[in-house]
């Protein structure tokens, strides 16, 4: 497929693979070596196979070579100069040829080399070759002989291929620049995306008219209230703009091109048959600009017979025309979205931290309304245990309308919503069929626009939106926009929901849900993080184990609900009285454990001590039928501290323990330090 290997220049395109195979190929068909030398005479491809006689004589003497080269290049530089072939003798009396090429405006010289023309040139050589001392043993007698006519013939065969394979070469590579040129110009425009196409069809024309020399070229484009396509924008020579008359929609070469033909070229003389009317297209060529298989425009190019190259490019610059358009709308799409994107992702941002459920629903609310530039809307939440929508907040004066209004599953526009999942956009509630109603005082507009709250495709509730703030109808982008920031919201309401939920899980896992105070696991695990810290930062630790005096038989007499009222008590008077530092959790029945971080031991006695004391104050039970007045509950103490009392955690609980039980022992109501 030499014809599809084209370059700009000729010594890159005769080095390719393709150009070696032929070269091969004709030097074995024609008994003739083929050689290539650049402009200057170097040599660019020799030709691989069974090299002639000069060339062995090269390999075994100096001074052959030197006269022998000397002859050849004097040849190869003449045929440059010249232009024109020549079939010369060597200096090894072979018979040989050199053929100039052109390609692109570069030169080269094919040399050719066959054989002896006469049995006595070769027994001339090989008294050459002998006086320069070449051993003749290596040197075989030629099988067959070339002839000066055989010669110039095989030249002019070796110049018809060559030649007319360049030829093609070169008009494929002109063609080929063309595009690139043309290529170049729209990637110019690429950098001006952002602006209307018909902003830039003044400099697509001017290159395309210039790169072919056009007299008058025009863009049309359809005008859908006209039904016709409309010179968008004309360019004669010299760049000089004009304005060329419509083509209705119903023209023949309106209806040839929407057919599917590649180009309609309308003659002068159609008017004869009735074609034609005054004022109507002028005869030339007509090509189509097609967006999404639409004929969208037109390019035209008048009084000017084009050849089938030009054809080429000029289609060529309709698609690009084509894409450049698409990529336009595209482009503005995208920007769209993009700003679409960034202020959903604001607004996601602004709700996303909101942790209390009721002002999370308020903002979403507001912000949906922000975004739509909307004055009134609600929020309704589905209640799956009436399978009705309830309202949760509102935004705007609606009348008569209170929290927890309520709306059943299909009942009105946003009961619909509810039950097919599916938004509602209402341009005119009076003129739209769904809705077909009246529009309510309290409303400056007739349209709305309803949207669901789903995850995935379960429906959470509905989200209803209306009256712009400029009086304008909400329309499809607004739609979109909302659609968008409802199913981030719902996302953002459904993990607020589970994070509370986690929350109050992770708080029952660590608290007791008696008395509100860490449980004795949690106490485990965080004495083990405050010994480690103590551990490494060379503080003290200390440790209380609480224990009520009596409490069992408080319990027994006046039942398990007094009792854990007491407990309850017991519980508000540690955490009041320990600082914010310290760690209060029930330990288990009536046994309660302070971890005091950073604290040596007397402070931590002196801390043991107000807690006693104020057990006894706030701590109060009723006495027996024959007292007066409640007594208070008192409290026995234990204290430890690392690292005095124990370096780990199990033996700073068994010492602790060890403590509160002598304090049990020494009459209780007291604080006991081991020891």
């Amino acid at each position: 497929m030499l014809d599809i290997i084209t370059g700009d220049h000729l010594q890159d395109l005769l080095r390719t693979e393709t150009w070696r195979d032929l070269f091969i190929s004709l030097s074995e068909s024609l008994g003739f070596s083929l050689s290539i030398y650049s402009q200057t005479g170097t040599p660019i491809f020799v030709a691989l196979g069974d090299a002639p006689l000069c060339q062995s004589f090269h390999l075994s003497s100096p001074r052959f070579e030197s006269q022998c080269s000397s002859t050849c290049n004097s040849y190869i530089m003449n045929a440059l100069s010249t232009g024109k072939p020549e079939v010369y003798q060597c200096y090894a009396k072979v018979m040989s040829f050199v053929l100039p090429i052109e390609y692109m405006g570069e030169k080269a010289v094919i040399q050719g080399q066959g054989s002896f023309p006469t049995y006595d040139d070769f027994r001339d050589c090989m008294e050459l070759a002998s006086s320069c001392g070449i051993d003749m043993v290596t040197i075989k007698i030629p099988l067959t002989y070339t002839t000066s006519q055989q010669a110039w013939k095989t030249c002019r065969f070796v110049a018809s291929t060559v030649n007319r394979l360049l030829n093609n070469m070169q008009e494929v590579a002109i063609l080929r620049r063309q595009v690139e040129s043309l290529k170049s110009v729209f990637s110019r425009w690429g950098t001006s995306a952002v602006q209307q196409p018909e902003i830039r069809f003044q400099d697509m024309l001017y290159n395309l008219s210039t790169l072919l020399n056009i007299d008058q070229v025009t863009i049309y484009s359809f005008d859908t209230n006209l039904g016709a396509y409309t010179s968008l924008y004309g360019l004669s020579k010299g760049g000089v703009q004009i304005k060329v008359p419509d083509i209705n929609a119903q023209h023949p070469v309106i209806k040839e091109l929407r057919g599917g033909k590649p180009f309609v070229h309308f003659p002068e003389h159609a008017g004869e048959r009735g074609i034609m009317a005054k004022g109507e297209t002028k005869s030339g060529f007509y090509f189509p600009i097609l967006i999404n298989n639409s004929l969208t425009g037109i390019l035209g190019i008048n009084d000017r017979p084009l050849t089938e190259s030009d054809i080429q490019i000029i289609s060529g610059f309709c698609k690009q025309t084509a894409l450049f358009i698409e990529n336009y709308h595209l482009h503005q799409d995208l920007h769209k979205k993009f700003d679409r994107f960034v202020a959903i992702s604001e607004l996601t941002k602004a709700i996303a931290p909101i942790q209390n459920y009721g002002k999370l629903l308020q903002t979403i609310l507001e912000k949906s309304a922000e975004l739509l530039k909307a004055e009134q809307g609600s929020l309704m939440l589905l209640d799956h245990d009436t399978d009705a929508l309830l309202l949760e907040a509102k935004k705007g004066i609606i009348e008569g309308v209170t929290r927890k209004h309520k709306i059943n599953r299909g009942e009105g526009i946003a009961g619909k919503v509810a039950e097919n999942g599916e938004a509602i956009l209402v341009k005119n509630v009076e003129k739209d069929p769904r809705t077909n109603q009246k529009n309510r005082q309290h409303y400056k507009t007739p349209s709305f626009v309803s949207v669901p709250l789903k995850i995935n495709e379960r429906i959470i509730g509905v989200l209803n939106l209306s009256d712009k703030a400029t009086g304008e109808v909400f329309d499809e982008e607004d739609l979109k926009l909302i659609q968008s920031f409802a199913t981030h919201a719902a996302i953002v309401m459904e993990r607020n929901v589970f994070f509370n939920q986690t929350e109050e899980l992770k708080k029952l896992t660590i608290t007791d849900p008696l008395t509100g105070l860490l449980n004795r696991r949690y106490l485990n695990e965080r004495l083990k993080v405050e010994l480690a810290r103590a551990e490494r930062t060379g503080h003290h630790l200390s440790l209380l184990m609480v224990d009520l005096d009596g409490f069992k038989a408080c319990n027994d007499s006046l039942g398990h609900l007094y009792g854990d009222k007491i407990l309850k008590n017991i519980a508000d008077t540690l955490f009041n009285t320990v600082r914010s530092m310290d760690i209060v959790a029930r330990y288990g029945g009536d046994e309660f454990m302070v971890i005091l971080p950073e604290t040596d031991e007397p402070l931590a006695s002196d801390i043991a001590e107000r807690v006693r004391t104020n057990v006894i104050k706030n701590v109060l039970m009723p006495r027996d039928e024959a007292a007066t007045g409640p007594h208070s509950l008192t409290a026995s103490i234990g204290v430890v501290c690392y690292p005095e009392h124990g370096k780990t955690v199990e033996l700073l609980l068994e010492n602790v323990d060890k403590a509160l039980y002598r304090a049990k022992n020494s009459g209780k109501n007291r604080v006991e330090v081991f020891s």
